[in-house]
């Protein structure tokens, strides 16, 4: 091996050490972070909060900052040996310029003697002492030698097998059959369309593929087992289409690749592995809040119940990087089918907590410790270059944190559109506009936030509302005490849920949640009031008598019973009486439903109760 080699090699062993031993301490982080809000942090920002892990590991260079926490935990300090000897080699360099002086100064005496035999017995001479010179400095860094080997030798590795795997899994690409039977693909066309997917995808039958997954990138395929396909309804075909589909939105075998890159560069590190087992559970729910988000409320059981019928069929695990499917363990599937059960569609949009928890971890952890010791001015950049980075760094970070998506370049060009839409779209407002809706805006804050009030607001450029011309303000209300849910309820018209008379011992009221509706004639009256009204917005205050979801929890410190109300649609309304759900009762609390008057009544429980005695209490916690 060459020296330059050499120094090459170590110089990018040591930025893979120091960076892995960051973005463990960054891993250690989130986990935390994770516990501590695992009941407030939404699907979708579970996930993005591994961002900063990645950003950190694929950091060739980061500025130095007073409030970075390596400042506190640094390598030097906790191993100064490992953080000396994966330092740039430059005693390499050293090595080097003294093999090539001594070889100049034995050439200079040699011309001096001025005999070709000379010359050439010099020259051999100055050629030994500058690799005697080399190899005494590489037996000074035996140790990192060591590990730099070991450490190549797992990268490789690891590489022949990606490359082994990803061969296997072109060849049972290409041995799959197109699914191109008419019903099939206009189940499959109708779910492309509902994501508003323009890419050309492929629709693949292959028993050969660990499926349902989508295969590939560039050109994605959507693979399904056709002794699974044989047992699926048409809805249940829809749901995993979904699933699938979202995983090409949210591009997620690209950043399969990046994680799956990452991983093994870091394959020492168990905490790395830990981060990507993680995050490819956080992505598979993420994937199921992105489906979820495409459809009705109503669906949400049907969807899990898919998920538990889809999971029974998969016999091994799928992650690898050319892969992005619907998998799950057993453990894992019970957190999925949770999430399933109280997604909420408000939720998926926004979250100022994740959004708050991404940023606050990524400004003390991907930046560097401040250096300590004086520099001279021709090693430190001015600073007019620290202010131009710090800025480049900062315009990095929102660009990639508000969606959260690693493939940066695609999401440049598509956040580079949005702007230059609502820069457009902010161009034809007259400051008089831009004052109103201003102003506008504020005061339905204001009035939401002092009254409690409900607000639908109409946006007559929706460019500037991310391309919806209807948003909301208020119409959520909370209750910790029952006294106080059950005099907002009893203002209400229509039926609501009290105590039953008939709970089971032990049981008391947890908490109570009241929501106006969000669909309906009203919007379509306000979306045209607001056209008529010419203005750039238009505020409407809803005036909601009947509460479109009510749900109530009683706990006995253990366990929960929820009795929810749910407003249905024409299809929901069809299905009459009452019926049980099929989800396992070991995994997923057990419901039953009861439909009537337009609406679903539900009760569920975390432990085994008979389905008789479930309806007697839902019977009596109605009220019309």
């Amino acid at each position: 091996m060459s020296p330059t080699l050499h120094a090459n090699l170590l110089s990018v062993f040591g930025w893979v050490i120091r960076g892995s031993f960051m973005a463990g301490i960054l891993v250690l982080l989130v986990l935390i972070v994770q516990f501590l809000l695992k009941n407030k942090l939404e699907s979708r920002w579970r996930y993005l909060i591994w961002l900063p892990v990645a950003i950190r590991l694929l950091l060739p260079w980061a500025p130095e900052s007073s409030l970075s926490l390596y400042n506190i935990l640094s390598l030097e300090a906790i191993a100064p040996g490992i953080h000396q000897k994966t330092q740039d080699p430059s005693v390499l360099k050293d090595a080097g310029g003294a093999g090539e002086a001594a070889v100049h100064s034995d050439l200079t005496n040699s011309e001096s003697n001025g005999t070709l035999e000379v010359l050439a017995s010099s020259y051999e001479s100055g050629t030994v002492q500058k690799s005697a010179l080399w190899w005494n400095k590489i037996k000074q860094l035996g140790f990192s030698n060591g590990l730099m080997l070991v450490w190549l030798a797992g990268v490789l590795f690891l590489a022949a097998k990606t490359v082994y795997d990803q061969i296997r899994l072109k060849q049972a690409l290409r041995a799959g059959r197109s699914i191109d039977t008419p019903f099939l693909s206009a189940v499959f066309q109708e779910t492309k369309q509902l994501f508003g997917l323009k890419r050309k995808v492929r629709f693949v039958a292959s028993e050969r593929i660990p499926g349902p997954a989508v295969v590939g990138f560039h050109e994605p395929a959507v693979v399904i087992s056709p002794s699974l396909l044989v047992t699926l309804q048409k809805d249940q075909l829809q749901y995993i289409l979904a699933h699938e589909f979202a995983h090409i939105k949210r591009r997620d075998v690209a950043v399969n690749w990046v994680i799956h890159m990452i991983l093994i560069l870091h394959w020492f590190n168990p905490l790395i592995w830990i981060a990507v087992h993680k995050a490819r559970q956080d992505q598979e729910i993420a994937c199921d809040a992105c489906a979820l988000d495409r459809m009705r409320p109503q669906q949400k059981n049907a969807y899990g119940q898919t998920i538990i019928h889809v999971l029974e069929h998969l016999s091994v695990s799928h992650y690898q990087p050319g892969l992005a499917g619907l998998s799950a363990t057993h453990k894992e599937m019970k957190r999925r089918l949770i999430m399933i059960k109280h997604f909420n569609k408000k939720s998926y949009r926004v979250s100022i907590l994740g959004l708050g928890m991404i940023l606050a971890l990524g400004s003390v952890t991907l930046v560097n410790a401040k250096e300590s010791g004086a520099e001279s001015a021709s090693q430190k950049p001015s600073a007019q270059s620290q202010q131009n980075t710090k800025a480049a760094v900062d315009k990095e970070d929102d660009i990639v944190y508000p969606e959260g998506n690693i493939d940066r370049e695609l999401y440049k060009k598509e956040l580079e559109k949005a702007r230059k839409k609502a820069e457009t779209a902010a161009k034809a407002l007259t400051p008089e506009e831009k004052k109103y809706i201003e102003d506008e805006e504020n005061r339905v804050k204001e009035l939401s936030k002092k009254t409690g009030d409900m607000y639908v607001l109409y946006h007559k450029y929706k460019d500037l509302n991310s391309g919806v011309d209807l948003s909301y303000r208020g119409g959520l209300e909370e209750f910790s005490t029952y006294e106080d849910y059950l005099k907002r309820a009893s203002a209400l018209e229509g039926s609501i849920l009290k105590q039953p008379a008939n709970l089971p011992e032990g049981y008391k009221f947890s908490k109570a949640r009241i929501e106006g509706p969000t669909e309906g004639k009203f919007v379509d009256e306000v979306r045209a009031e607001g056209k008529k009204s010419g203005k750039p917005i238009y505020a409407k205050k809803i005036d909601w008598k009947e509460a479109a979801t009510i749900r109530i929890e009683y706990t006995n410190g253990k366990n929960t019973l929820a009795i929810s109300k749910y407003m249905l649609d024409s299809e929901g309304s069809k299905k009459q009486g009452f019926f049980e759900d099929d989800f396992p009762a070991h995994i997923y609390p057990k419901y039953v439903f009861w439909h009537e008057g337009g609406f679903e009544y539900s009760i569920s429980t975390t432990w085994d109760m008979s389905k008789d005695k479930k309806i007697e209490i839902l019977k009596t916690a109605v009220k019309k």
